[in-house]
């Protein structure tokens, strides 16, 4: 609540009155979704997002390098996991929430890594179940990192990481997925070139096409196919120029969320034209408003 003081002239002398009026609420610029889902994350106990992003790297870096392994994908799928619990734990959620995300998380993480080492011969119902609970888990990090842009009070370089780090999780998420499309539409090839990928050339050719390159080596084979692929160039060149871009633009700027009129604040009475300038006082019994006493 803030009060609002006026300075009125009676039978001589001047009279300090002092009425009160609901302050706006300090959320007033927030929808009701950042509203709820503050309930659940604390921005005060956010941390850098910066490991995410490198744990993310690394796992770009290790798909093509160990690609003549078997365990390779089980790494990687690993790393996302890690990325994704390291994400759960510096999104700044509720205790209770944090550690029912990070067991199921690690259980789903363990189940997708464990499954393509393991398993050998002609994919099977089980290979597909892991490739699609593994694009499953790809879809935690952008979220939780979206939701913690959202509620950050200002934009900064770790606000840029966030982004990064969503964009190129997007981009394995598609990997994963059409690994997962490939696999589950067996014996029909997902590309036209070869019939035996391994999962570097899914996330090869996932990046090439949301950053729009499109070499020509790799090309969908299938109707759904294409579709997933014309989906993801949209999507990846959408959240290109919109998120990441924004976030470049307004680096070290304050977000809405840091904006709203607080408690106490000094704001002119109703009638004022003085436009929030500081307080005068007038004799002719006008109006004067100033800090409370």
């Amino acid at each position: 609540m803030w009060r609002v003081h006026r300075w009125t002239r009676g039978g001589g002398q001047d009279r300090h009155v002092t009425s009160a009026a609901e302050s706006p609420p300090v959320d007033e610029h927030r929808s009701k979704v950042m509203r709820r889902l503050s309930r659940y994350i604390q921005p005060t106990e956010q941390k850098s997002i910066a490991p995410v992003l490198g744990l993310t790297l690394l796992a770009m870096l290790m798909s093509p390098l160990l690609a003549d392994h078997n365990w390779s994908r089980g790494l990687e799928v690993g790393l996302i996991g890690v990325s994704a619990i390291v994400a759960l734990a510096r999104a700044g959620a509720h205790r209770a929430v944090r550690r029912i995300s990070v067991g199921i998380v690690a259980l789903v993480t363990m189940t997708a890594a464990t499954i393509p080492v393991v398993h050998t011969g002609p994919p099977d119902w089980l290979e597909v179940t892991a490739a699609g609970v593994f694009a499953l888990l790809l879809i935690v990090t952008p979220l939780l990192v979206m939701v913690r842009l959202m509620l950050r009070p200002k934009i900064t370089v770790d606000t840029l990481a966030g982004a990064l780090t969503a964009y190129l999780q997007i981009g394995i998420f598609f990997g994963a997925l059409f690994l997962f499309v490939g696999l589950a539409s067996a014996p029909t090839p997902f590309f036209s070139q070869t019939s035996m990928p391994v999962y570097s050339d899914f996330e090869y050719f996932s990046f090439i096409t949301m950053t729009t390159v499109g070499y020509g080596d790799l090309t969908p084979a299938t109707r759904l196919g294409q579709t997933l692929v014309t989906f993801e160039a949209v999507a990846g060149q959408v959240f290109l120029v919109t998120v990441v871009a924004l976030t470049v633009s307004n680096l070290g700027r304050s977000t809405m969320r840091a904006r709203p009129t607080m408690p106490g604040a000094y704001a002119p009475a109703a009638g004022s034209d003085d436009g929030g300038n500081e307080p005068r006082g007038d004799d002719s019994g006008g109006p004067h408003s100033g800090p409370e006493t």
